[in-house]
C-alpha cells in the first residue's frame, strides 16, 4: 500500500504536539464548550485538524496557536450544534404539516412537490450551487460529506450552500414563478 510521507509526517506532528500539550488542550476545551460530552468529539476533530492543517513552523508561539485554534474549533461546533438543531425543529414543522393527514394521496403530492423543487434546483441554480443542495438536502449529506463529494473545501461547499438557498429564495418569491409554480405555496 503507498502511503502519503507528507501525511504521515503530518500525523506524526499532530500526535507530538496532543502527546506535549494534550493535557492543555484537553484543558482548554473543557473551560470554552458547554456540552462537556462533546469534549471528547472537539478534540478529536482538533486533532484531525492539526493533521489536515498543521502548525505553521513560522508559528513560534505554539500554545497560543493552539489557544486560537481550539476557540474557533469549540466557537465552530457551537454553531454546527444549533444549526442541527434549528434544521430539527424546522423539520419538525414541515413534517407535522405536510403529514397531518396521512393519506397516500397527501403523501404523493408532497413526494411530487418534493420533486419538482429538486427540478427547479437543478435547472435554475449554477452547477455546483445546485449539488451542494442536492447532496445536502436530498441525500442528506452534511458539510465534510458534501465536500468531500464535490472535490473543494468546506467553506466553498457553505459558500455555495448559502448563494443557492438565497437564489432559491428570490426565485420562489418572484411573481413570474408563483404564477408558474403554484404547487409550491399549496
Amino acid at each position: 500500500m503507498i502511503t502519503d510521507t507528507k501525511d504521515e509526517n503530518n500525523v506524526a506532528v499532530a500526535a507530538e504536539i496532543f502527546e506535549k500539550y494534550g493535557d492543555k488542550i484537553r484543558t482548554e476545551i473543557w473551560l470554552h464548550v458547554n456540552d462537556k460530552s462533546s469534549i471528547d468529539d472537539i478534540c478529536h476533530n482538533f486533532f484531525i485538524s492539526l493533521v489536515e492543517k498543521p502548525i505553521p513552523r513560522k508559528d513560534q508561539n505554539i500554545r497560543a496557536f493552539i489557544h486560537k485554534a481550539i476557540k474557533n474549533d469549540v466557537l465552530d461546533a457551537a454553531s454546527r450544534s444549533k444549526s442541527y438543531y434549528a434544521r430539527n425543529c424546522k423539520y419538525a414543522q414541515i413534517h407535522t404539516k405536510h403529514f397531518d393527514s396521512d393519506t397516500p394521496e397527501s403523501i404523493m403530492s408532497h413526494a411530487e412537490d418534493v420533486h419538482q423543487i429538486f427540478k427547479i434546483v437543478e435547472s435554475q441554480l449554477l452547477e455546483h450551487e445546485a449539488q451542494a443542495i442536492i447532496h445536502k438536502y436530498r441525500y442528506d449529506r452534511d458539510t465534510d460529506e458534501t465536500a468531500h463529494m464535490m472535490g473543494v473545501s468546506r467553506r466553498s461547499v457553505s459558500h455555495y450552500l448559502c448563494t443557492g438557498l438565497r437564489k432559491l429564495r428570490n426565485l420562489i418569491h418572484s411573481e413570474q414563478f408563483q404564477q408558474d409554480f403554484s404547487f409550491i405555496e399549496g
